[in-house]
């Protein structure tokens, strides 16, 4: 296939039953490697921006892939555990468990603890004992890694990302070769759940490679003449860090590297916000395939490679930046090797991949054409304005049942100007309240893990669009507003047929997909299915 020849015209109408384009069984053999490569934070019209622009793996996903361009998350916490947890199980946040990035639980005493998604204080990170521990005891549904186990036990799952709410998350249940880059220490690392000890191999690549493939202290732009018509300009006060100090090329660890008194941990945490890491984690990526023979052996494997410095470089300068657009220009190129590797070491035919993200983002409240921009970033004298509405209504409605009490204070909340909806936990847990919204909500609640700021009424909340709570700079994500739930659908390898498909889908159909692709049967209760696929082995 000629990677130069786009094919976006075409519209393609695929169905679950196996079949490819026009009711044709699919007739290449079935792919031994699924690869998932979910992208943080990657918003779907970035690839349209800036189609033109690029050469290699996304161009390669683009041109081959089957696109398509209405997919969303359907759930309103779009936040990145929630999102990758919703990739792997095909299911729901409500039924997955994993609400937030964090929620809080009752203790017997009636105060609220803070749990973050992947915490488990029984499973330390090896090397690292100061370090929180890390499994996916909080994941409350098997996914793609687990159903590749139950139907080969010989099969082997592995997953390496950027965060630890990256790879475990995709992987759900299973215990495999389950990696991250704790960033801030420059290394490669897991936890007792997956292994003992550290792999020898693991903290020889450690001391060996991540040198090299983490040490930079320069970021020069390599976005070519003219594309910056494409972003915002290279300097901005909401860029960088706060009063647009370090807003422009070129970023210098050496003046930008501040905070800590250790100038390594310094450096380290500076090439978080920076393209760097993903050098490192396609190299882990290939480690992984050369040393245990992914989809070389016979078994269908399972491989995660999640790319997390959009997420980071896109809180820091924004979704249209230059820096964001430089950061994808530079996934282009690697993806672009990796899927080289991929055809060299596995065979070109025999593996298959998936592309999407954890969430999208909001864009920048400044950068709005809009007179009121600056009103959008809500300041904690909001958030406590906010607060004393709902303290005054819930102590005027102490002496009614709880609903009644919810109700109340959903209702004053909900006739502040920030507010756009406020509704009881008591309405949700009914079903479907005919609001899409709402709905939203109720895909993404759960009773007893509660991400409101408000869970002491029982009542959830969502802001004005385009409203970001309580950050003085750059932006964020986590609403249930479409800039926050369009994020790319794209299957690309074995079984799949190029171009672009309108049919309107969902995160939850990633998972069911791939796995119908490789030929991995699937629980029969997903909330998501397979768009494209072929019937299992």
């Amino acid at each position: 296939m000629l990677r130069s020849l786009r094919l976006t015209a075409l519209s393609l109408a695929v169905v679950a039953s196996g079949c490819g384009p026009g009711g044709a069984p699919a007739a290449d053999p079935a792919p031994t490697l699924i690869v998932a490569l979910p992208v943080d934070q990657l918003r779907s019209d970035l690839l349209e921006r800036y189609d033109t622009l690029f050469t290699g793996g996304l161009r390669r996903l683009l041109d081959e892939g089957l696109v398509h361009p209405n997919s969303t998350h359907d759930h309103a916490n779009n936040f990145t555990a929630v999102g990758h947890t919703t990739l792997a199980t095909g299911v729901h946040p409500t039924r997955h468990e994993v609400v937030g990035n964090e929620w809080h639980i009752a203790t017997p005493e009636g105060e609220w603890r803070s749990v973050y998604a992947v915490e488990d204080p029984d499973s330390p990170i090896l090397g690292h004992p100061d370090y929180p521990g890390r499994s996916p005891v909080n994941i409350a549904r098997p996914g793609l890694a687990d159903w590749v186990l139950a139907q080969d036990p010989e099969a082997r799952v592995a997953a390496i990302s950027g965060k630890d709410r990256g790879s475990i998350p995709m992987m759900a249940q299973a215990r495999g070769e389950v990696y991250w880059l704790l960033a801030e220490q420059g290394e490669i690392v897991t936890t007792t759940w997956y292994h003992d000890a550290l792999p020898e191999w693991v903290a020889a690549f450690n001391e060996e490679r991540m040198p090299e493939l983490y040490g930079d202290t320069l970021w020069e732009s390599i976005v070519p003449p003219g594309a910056e018509a494409l972003t915002l300009p290279d300097s901005a006060p909401w860029e960088g860090f706060r009063g647009g100090r370090f807003a422009t090329f070129p970023h210098l660890a050496s003046a930008e590297a501040t905070g800590l008194d250790d100038r390594r941990l310094q450096y380290n945490r500076w090439r978080q916000n920076t393209p760097f890491q993903s050098k490192a984690i396609f190299a882990f990526a290939e480690e992984l395939i050369e040393r245990f023979e992914l989809g070389q052996r016979g078994p269908v494997d399972y491989l995660v490679v999640g790319m997390s410095q959009v997420d980071y470089v896109g809180h820091m300068y924004g979704p249209l930046s230059v820096e964001q657009l430089d950061n994808l220009l530079r996934l282009d190129r690697e993806l672009g090797a990796f899927l080289d590797f991929l055809d060299a070491t596995v065979g070109e035919g025999r593996w298959v991949m998936g592309v999407s993200a954890d969430h999208g983002v909001a864009d920048v409240p400044e950068a709005l054409d809009r007179p009121d921009a600056a009103r959008l970033r809500l300041t904690s004298e909001d958030r406590a304005r906010l607060d004393a509405v709902a303290d005054a209504a819930a102590e005027a409605a102490h002496d009614l049942e709880p609903r009644e009490r919810a109700e109340r204070v959903a209702a004053a909340l909900e006739a502040t100007p920030e507010i756009v909806r406020a509704i009881s936990l008591h309405r949700l847990q009914e079903g479907p309240t005919g609001d899409s919204l709402l709905d939203l909500y109720r895909n993404s609640m759960s009773t007893e893990r509660r991400t409101s700021r408000y869970r002491d009424y029982d009542v959830v909340v969502y802001y004005e669009e385009g409203m970001l709570a309580n950050r003085g700079y750059g932006t964020t994500h986590g609403t249930p507003w479409l800039y926050d739930r369009a994020v790319p659908l794209i299957f690309l390898g074995a079984g799949v047929e190029p171009g672009r498909s309108d049919e309107r889908v969902a995160t939850v159909d990633f998972a069911p997909t791939l796995a119908a692709l490789a030929g991995i049967e699937v629980p029969d209760d997903l909330d998501g299915r397979a768009v494209i696929g072929r019937p299992p082995r």
